[in-house]
């Protein structure tokens, strides 16, 4: 699987669990998506690197470690492309 589509399905299970008032971290994003930790930090990583994510920071491992994520502008506009 491409990065790409790891953020297409990372942001996709994002704004559903906004949608749904259910704010994610990486371990109920990781559980949500079948990801192991490591996949979930490195597509976090990325998403951050592009703008496309906002969270609050935490020090868990692996990391990056986000909590009460939320997808940004940015994260939208390439969810409507990409589909």
């Amino acid at each position: 699987m491409s990065t790409d589509d790891q953020i297409q399905q990372a942001l996709a299970a994002l704004l559903s669990a906004d949608e749904d008032g259910v704010p994610l971290d990486n371990e109920l994003l990781a559980a949500k998506l079948g990801w192991d930790l490591h996949t979930t930090a490195a597509c976090m990583e990325a998403m951050k690197d592009r703008s496309m994510i906002w969270g609050v920071r935490g020090s868990r491992k692996p990391g990056p470690w986000f909590s009460e994520l939320e997808v940004t502008v940015q994260g939208k506009r390439f969810l409507r492309t990409s589909s």
